[in-house]
């Protein structure tokens, strides 16, 4: 199926004219071809902004955090909807009908136009391109990038990550040194396999679309595989070498202190567990790249998981004063939320109080 089928089922769907039919089809190429998604999204992100004009409100940001949460078939309890009204419900128009041909045509041009200014940018190299000697690409929290390699290979860099690659990169080998998370789209090269070295694990690959979540200070290293096939290698461990296919989500914990001992290395072995990839029920999207897309999701996780998320994303510092909220299970999905808006919300589903003074905010119960 090709590209421009994909942008055609997305103007209907933006427009409200996708059939069943064509909206199966197009979740199908979803999950095909993540890498479309980042700019389908952000097109889908600005033709939204256009239409609304009150986002800035917290109590806007709160009802559509509810409703997406409803989508995803999260319930929520009605004693906790009291504190925001609801939302006025839309006047009717004679001109409805002529509205809606408008936007279908609106929305159809917007994505043309911006496929072909997608498309310029690749031919004339306009976009980031790595050149070929030692390099380190990082991002700062509050940031996020997109990097093209000399291989062709493309890297989607969340906040507060860094990649590193030598001089050799392409041409004798194809090594990268990751800390942070990322999202890889690899050229296959069958001679000089594509490697990528955390602290935990290593990850070879040939051709494939997956995702890595490496940063230093969490628990955990992960690695979600989208399509085609990877071989992890875990350290302390190297005997095992785990096969990824697609949809598995391979957990490793970083700090094994306790755990029993490697026979031959003499130090604590990580446990590793791998789970299934579930799509979201509504829209076939999946949690663990949904930052490509510019979304930060929340799925039923800790709080303390959720601050070092928001930390990353918003720039700024987060400190949960109590034990018994660290481990309080909140989920949450938010696109073009600033900092307070997302608190705001969070704080009502959460049932929890917070204070922000410049970049720190502080939660209590």
């Amino acid at each position: 199926m090709s590209q421009e089928q994909y942008w055609i089922l997305l103007s209907k769907k933006i427009a409200g004219e996708a059939s069943p039919e064509e909206l199966t089809e197009l979740e199908q190429l979803m999950q095909q071809h993540p890498e479309w998604q980042y700019a389908a999204q952000n097109l889908a992100d600005i033709w939204a902004s256009e239409k609304d004009t009150n986002t800035a409100d917290e109590e806007d940001a709160y009802l559509l955090h509810v409703q997406r949460m409803k989508e995803q078939g999260v319930g929520f309890e009605d004693n906790v909807l009291y504190a925001y009204p609801q939302a006025e419900q839309p006047r009717t128009s004679h001109f409805a009908a002529y509205r809606k041909i408008y936007i279908s045509i609106a929305v159809a041009a917007s994505i043309l136009t911006a496929v072909f200014v997608f498309s310029s940018q690749l031919k004339s190299g306009s976009k980031v391109v790595a050149v070929k000697e030692p390099n380190e690409i990082t991002t700062n929290n509050g940031s996020r990038t997109k990097v093209q390699l000399p291989d062709g290979s493309v890297v989607w860099l969340n906040a507060g990550s860094k990649i590193k690659y030598d001089e050799n990169f392409g041409t004798q080998t194809r090594d990268v040194i990751l800390s942070g998370e990322a999202f890889f789209d690899v050229v296959k090269n069958k001679e000089k396999p594509f490697v990528i070295h955390t602290p935990t694990i290593d990850i070879k690959v040939v051709g494939t679309a997956f995702n890595v979540k490496a940063y230093p200070k969490d628990p955990t290293t992960e690695t979600s595989l989208i399509r085609g096939l990877i071989e992890v290698t875990i350290k302390n461990r190297s005997n095992d070498k785990i096969i990824l296919t697609p949809n598995e989500k391979l957990i490793v914990e970083n700090n094994p202190a306790g755990n029993r001992e490697n026979a031959s290395t003499g130090k604590p072995e990580p446990v590793i567990s791998i789970n299934p990839i579930k799509p979201n029920r509504n829209d076939s999207t999946i949690n663990e790249i949904q930052w490509v897309q510019n979304r930060l999701v929340f799925d039923d996780e800790p709080l303390q998981e959720i601050a070092r998320k928001m930390e990353r994303w918003y720039n700024v510092t987060i400190n949960i004063q109590t034990e018994e909220l660290l481990d309080k299970r909140i989920s949450g999905s938010f696109v073009n939320e600033n900092i307070d808006q997302a608190l705001e919300a969070l704080s009502i589903t959460g049932r929890f109080r917070y204070k922000r003074t410049n970049n720190t905010i502080t939660i209590n119960p």
